[in-house]
């Protein structure tokens, strides 16, 4: 496979190079925009790496002329439009085997047409729990997000039905039937939660037996009268020593609930976890 690799930083674009010839890559590296261009222009690849922000210039200079599908790297990736050529938006840092992973993915998608997703303009530390996700995932796998704002929900089909054990670094995992076929579904809070043991439970469902959760309003059909008279139930168990957040509460509810700290037109405030663990290789920073 034919892979140009554009970095304008040596030490990345050659330790990326190495680890591509390593797995059977051959590897062209540019340093800019114009160097991948003339690249382009001289030569055919199946797949084109690069850093979104080069010195001369975006890398959409010369992925929108790519014949190759392209795989654009950023320090923020929700400013890489994913158009064109474009057929992959990873959020540094990047492992190597989530890197070869998407590569692949990359490659497989070709000329076609992406499917949508908003996924590629996730907090970095959200789409690093779906990034590890998925290369846990064989490459076969059916892979779908969809992004509500609110909660971030990927669901994940394999052939054959057989689903492998899968150890996510945050959020809900489970298993859920769609029309006769299992599927794995992982649930994040898009822009922060509690730590990630702290049970989610919808707003019909009981309560568990903890002092601290959080219940999802997103599906709530209550009338404001009986919303605030179901809130005097949520503010007793904080009163008492244990918290409830709220999330996802409807616009036309949001008043009742404007005194609560706790509660926000997002999910809570706190940090999503867990981030990156420290012995993750970090080939940007």
């Amino acid at each position: 496979m034919r892979c140009l690799l554009v970095d304008d930083e040596p030490g990345i674009r050659e330790g990326l190079a190495t680890l591509l010839r390593r797995r059977g890559f051959e590897v062209h590296t540019a340093g800019d925009c114009a160097a991948a261009a003339g690249q382009l222009e001289d030569q055919t690849f199946d797949v084109v790496v690069t850093d979104w922000r080069l010195p001369d210039g975006l890398a959409s200079k010369f992925a929108a002329e790519s014949a190759a599908p392209v795989l654009a790297v950023s320090g923020h990736p929700e400013e890489v439009e994913r158009t064109g050529a474009i057929r992959e938006v990873m959020a540094k840092p990047v492992r190597p085997d989530q890197l070869l992973e998407r590569i692949n993915a990359c490659v497989e998608q070709g000329g076609g047409s992406p499917e949508a997703d908003s996924a590629d303009s996730l907090p970095r530390d959200v789409q690093a729990v779906i990034d590890d996700v998925v290369s846990q995932l064989p490459r076969d796998a059916e892979v779908a997000c969809h992004d509500d704002g609110t909660f971030v929900t990927v669901r994940a089909r394999v052939r054959g039905g057989a689903l492998p054990e899968v150890v996510p670094q945050g959020g809900d995992v489970r298993v859920v039937n769609t029309l006769g076929n299992n599927e794995l579904e992982l649930r994040l809070c898009r822009d922060g939660r509690p730590d990630v043991s702290t049970p989610v439970v919808a707003i019909g469902d009981p309560w568990p037996s903890v002092a601290v959760f959080a219940i999802d309003c997103g599906a709530a059909d209550l009338e404001p009268d009986a919303f605030a008279r179901w809130l005097v139930d949520v503010e007793r168990h904080n009163t008492d020593g244990g918290k409830i957040c709220l999330l996802n509460v409807p616009e036309r509810l949001e008043s009742i609930t404007s005194s609560w700290e706790s509660t926000h037109d997002m999910p809570m405030r706190e940090r999503v976890g867990p981030r990156l663990s420290a012995e993750l290789t970090e080939l940007w920073s």
